[in-house]
């Protein structure tokens, strides 16, 4: 099947973070946004990725990208796909939030995430490789957000029943009659989560080494394998939640489940984490975020939009090149930030491919 090609026409937002009302008209192909730091180039590509996603990048508390003495943030987007213009909407307030498909509330969430698939790099995602687990587990939910849509729905089931099983042990005790049916539930649905976080670890994991061997040009095996912290069987799952109740009222915290999962990443059969040079890793990153491209591309059926957030800013010059012959390479519409505007090169781009913004104190000069 054909993939399609989105095309952001306009995004228009008011009172989100350090920026003034802005309108933002980008070029088909390349969007490349300049300014010193802490103008608010970030904020922009945040803003892009809030209003297509329902979500930021940077912080899980999203009141906090409502500017400073403001009661609203509001964003809009104009999007083309396949000759169908459509309309993403979004209003953050410190009460809560508002999203709207073509002016219309969506049935689910979920309908309004996968409306226009993203992909962002940032410097933050240089920690996949070395950092927590809770990256690594945000990025297997991600690409299955696009191939199994249900599990989203499985995670946040999943996490409500876990909150009130801890809290009648912690109340009650282990032997509450309550847990029983609570237990059931997370069995279930954290059972439904494993394996769409196995199916996308897998999936994942085919196209990063694809990207990884693309960019080091070198013989390098490398392994991505999903490390299950409790069962895609309901049965055992409920068993193991029910036996482990003492334990867990103890601790505070359940230690059985998909809230323990990780991806295990290996170069030539080694732990990349503690073995992997400190160029291998960023080149690993970069190769994370090249496979989850591929990933959404391949279940959307379309280009997701890609959005690099000064990544230059944290590569040396031979990474760095190699995002740039990524950006070259890409049929995603691309918005890039950056303090070196020159450094992007782009003779083959016709008239009206690309735009170049400056931003300067919230606001393009």
């Amino acid at each position: 099947m054909a993939r399609s090609r989105i095309v952001v026409e306009r995004l228009r937002l008011a009172g989100f973070r350090n920026l003034e009302q802005l309108e933002l008209t980008p070029a088909a192909r390349l969007n490349v946004i300049a300014g010193d730091n802490g103008q608010g180039k970030t904020s922009l590509i945040e803003a892009l990725y809030v209003v297509a996603t329902s979500r930021s990048f940077r912080t899980n508390r999203l009141a906090e990208v409502i500017r400073q003495g403001n009661a609203y943030a509001n964003i809009e987007l104009r999007v083309m796909r396949d000759g169908q213009r459509g309309e993403q909407r979004g209003q953050l307030s410190a009460r809560g939030r508002s999203w709207r498909l073509d002016g219309k509330k969506p049935p689910r969430l979920v309908d309004y995430a996968t409306r226009t698939p993203v992909v962002v790099f940032h410097p933050g995602d240089l920690a996949l490789v070395h950092g927590s687990a809770q990256g690594r587990r945000t990025l297997l939910d991600r690409v299955a957000l696009f191939s199994d849509p249900v599990s989203s729905d499985a995670r946040q089931r999943y996490t409500r029943a876990l909150k009130s099983r801890q809290r009648i042990l912690e109340q009650r005790g282990s032997g509450a009659r309550e847990l029983a049916a609570l237990e059931a539930v997370a069995a279930g649905q954290g059972a439904r989560l494993a394996q769409a976080r196995a199916q996308a670890a897998e999936s994942l994991g085919g196209a990063v080494s694809r990207a990884f061997g693309t960019l080091t040009g070198q013989a390098l095996a490398l392994g991505a394998r999903y490390v299950p912290g409790g069962s895609s069987d309901a049965g055992e799952f409920a068993e193991q939640l029910r036996i482990r109740r003492d334990k867990d009222r103890l601790r505070r915290s359940a230690s059985f489940g998909p809230q323990r999962d990780d991806l295990s990443l290996d170069v030539d059969g080694r732990a990349a984490k503690a073995y992997a040079s400190q160029g291998q890793q960023r080149l690993l990153a970069l190769a994370i975020k090249m496979g989850e491209l591929e990933c959404v591309a391949e279940t959307s059926h379309a280009e997701p939009l890609l959005l690099l957030d000064d990544v230059s800013s944290e590569l040396d010059p031979t990474r760095t090149g190699a995002v740039y012959d990524f950006v070259r390479q890409s049929q995603s519409q691309v918005f890039v930030t950056t303090t070196r505007p020159d450094l992007f090169v782009t003779p083959t781009l016709s008239l009206g491919e690309r735009s170049d913004f400056v931003l300067r104190q919230g606001r393009f000069s």
